[in-house]
């Protein structure tokens, strides 16, 4: 069911999450339309032929690409086997949606945070219940959370008392979709109810734009906080703004699907990641959110003014790099700073600590990495 349309607006998405993270990189998205279901050779065979058509693309390392929705390491191997390029020899990341809602997650702890509202007890509703739902209602859960809304495309399921949220994951883990049908201790609802339920967090994980202006006005979370990319259009976002609903939107907080392979990349663990992870987007949600609050605006509009000013300096480095070392020098420090200047020259000298044991030069360019990520 996936269209060139969608795939266009999540590309856009994937821009904006970049930029918003100050890397600069161009976002890009690609979807499948086939048969379903497919057997394993039939599903190979296609990875293998995506693979070849892409070649170019992923041999000039154009495009850079994970897995995602329907997708898993096994079908990424065959991809760039079918385009010819060597695999990888650094371990990979096998759950790259736990990472995803990871970010989700700590984006959340820092908007409860903001809005004075306890996390242990909070009422959440999560809508979808894939690679990333499942795992946001364990760690909603874990952290005591009351998991009062479920819902996946075969039905929803609500619960005053709140959900079971193991008995969730592990339904879901097991029966994919029809998981909602075996939830016995809540009452069945509507989908579209799910986004009418008085709830502290409601988190939207599928589809692109289950919040428009069909649903807007009937939605009562005191915060929204997107696990999946592009869940509220334009309208939708400024009227939940003059509803005085607090908005996340996907490129802020569900960044950690695309960090989790630049970290490990750079040699972190795993365990460094999640840490790394946690601290940086609470960090950078945090700040968000006050400096919308002090400017009376939305976050979303907030978000974007981030956006166009790392993509003004992105633009203006480029350009002075083809005038000389010293023009692309004063473009960043106009931009960014004597501090980012100091950056620029010790990270080269610090970089290859990332992968070793913890000295003195790994924590200056964990810092270093840390600043320019989630700093700003």
């Amino acid at each position: 069911g996936v269209t060139l349309d969608e795939v266009r607006e999540l590309a856009r998405e994937m821009t904006l999450k970049f930029s918003f993270l100050n890397l600069p990189l161009g976002g890009a998205k690609a979807g499948i339309c086939s048969p379903f279901p497919l057997s394993d050779g039939e599903r190979e065979t296609l990875f293998l032929r995506f693979g070849d058509a892409l070649g170019p693309l992923l041999r000039e390392g154009t495009y850079l690409p994970g897995t995602d929705m329907g997708t898993y390491p096994r079908d990424l191997a065959n991809l760039l086997r079918g385009a010819g390029v060597p695999e990888k020899e650094e371990e990979e990341i096998e759950d790259s949606g736990f990472y995803t809602a990871l970010s989700v997650f700590s984006a959340l702890e820092a908007g409860l945070s903001f809005l004075g509202i306890p996390l242990p007890g909070a009422r959440m509703g999560v809508q979808g219940l894939g690679k990333v739902g499942r795992r946001l209602v364990q760690l909603a859960s874990t952290a005591g959370m009351k998991i009062t809304a479920v819902s996946t495309r075969m039905g929803a399921v609500y619960s005053d008392r709140g959900l079971d949220g193991r008995r969730i994951v592990d339904l879901a883990q097991r029966k994919g979709d029809a998981c909602v049908l075996d939830l016995e201790e809540g009452g069945a609802i509507e989908l579209s109810e799910l986004f009418e339920q008085d709830l502290d967090v409601l988190c939207p994980c599928a589809g692109l734009h289950p919040i428009h202006r069909g649903n807007v006005d009937r939605i009562r979370a005191r915060i929204i906080v997107a696990g999946s990319n592009a869940a509220a259009d334009p309208e939708a976002e400024a009227r939940l703004f003059a509803k005085h609903i607090t908005y996340l939107p996907g490129f802020v907080c569900n960044s950690g699907g695309v960090l989790c392979y630049l970290l490990s990349g750079y040699g972190l663990s795993e365990a460094e990641i999640r840490r790394f992870l946690r601290a940086g987007i609470r960090r950078k949600v945090a700040a968000l959110l006050v400096r919308a609050g002090h400017r009376g605006e939305s976050p979303c509009v907030s978000a974007h003014r981030v956006v166009k000013r790392n993509q003004a300096r992105f633009v203006s480095e480029s350009r002075a790099r083809t005038q000389g070392k010293m023009r692309a020098a004063l473009a960043r420090y106009r931009h960014a700073g004597a501090k980012e200047m100091v950056r620029t020259a010790l990270w080269p000298m610090v970089r290859d600590a990332l992968p070793g044991p913890r000295t003195a030069r790994k924590r200056l360019a964990k810092a270093i990495l840390f600043e320019r990520l989630f700093g700003g």
